[in-house]
């Protein structure tokens, strides 16, 4: 299993720290805590909906939290929409790293945006709306700065399902593991040129951000079907 290395009897906490530390991300003993406690809502919302195949809370924290702390050096203070959120990743832990910033978790599924709408309310999340909805659908007031999806497939189809979101500033970006190197060129020549970082993420032999700044394009008309803020 990939993820930061886990110590013989830490805790949950203990975990996110370490890798937040390797990260130079820097966190403090509330924020530590408030991960902490997403990953215990996480494993409560098993039984109602299958949020991820990690049941062990250690090792959800070390293969999926960390690995999404890995984003916050990335972020600008803009608005941040995170497409096919599913559990959260990498909206909520964005959301309680960056507090500064304003995120919309987008998720069709709808028992698993009832559970995005529970982790706001517990953890108290006042920078976090829910979008139940399909992205193609979404229609925020204005651009946004980031868009974001850290599970998803095609670049060229992502790219293509968030293309009316962008605005003249706004950055796409995809996280991805090893690359795929026929998919970012087919994406390139839709989307135009874009940066591949790669990321030191503990116990991940390969992590890649891939970043687009498309041109952006006329928006249609805002029709709000979610609370976007």
């Amino acid at each position: 299993m990939s993820g930061a290395r886990l110590h013989h009897g830490a805790t949950v906490e203990a975990v996110i720290a370490d890798g937040a530390a390797s990260l130079g991300v820097v966190l403090t003993p509330a924020q530590h805590a408030r991960l902490a406690a997403y990953v215990a809502l996480v494993g409560r919302w098993q039984h109602v909906t299958n949020l991820t195949g990690d049941a062990d809370p250690r090792r959800f924290a070390a293969a999926h939290v960390v690995d999404c702390l890995a984003l916050v050096p990335h972020l600008g203070a803009g608005p941040v929409v995170d497409v096919g959120s599913g559990a959260g990743l990498p909206g909520i832990v964005l959301a309680v790293a960056c507090p500064q910033a304003a995120f919309t978790l987008v998720e069709p599924r709808a028992r698993r945006a009832r559970f995005l709408t529970q982790a706001r309310i517990e953890l108290g999340l006042a920078n976090v709306a829910v979008a139940g909805t399909r992205v193609e659908d979404l229609r925020p007031a204005a651009p946004v700065d980031l868009v974001v999806s850290r599970a998803l497939g095609s670049l060229v189809d992502f790219l293509a399902a968030v293309d009316h979101l962008v605005g003249p500033a706004t950055r796409v970006m995809a996280m991805k593991g090893a690359l795929d190197h026929a998919d970012l060129a087919a994406a390139e020549a839709a989307f135009g040129p874009a940066e591949v970082i790669a990321l030191a993420v503990p116990g991940f032999a390969a992590r890649h951000l891939v970043v687009f700044r498309p041109v952006a394009r006329p928006r249609a008309p805002a029709g709000a079907r979610a609370d976007v803020p």
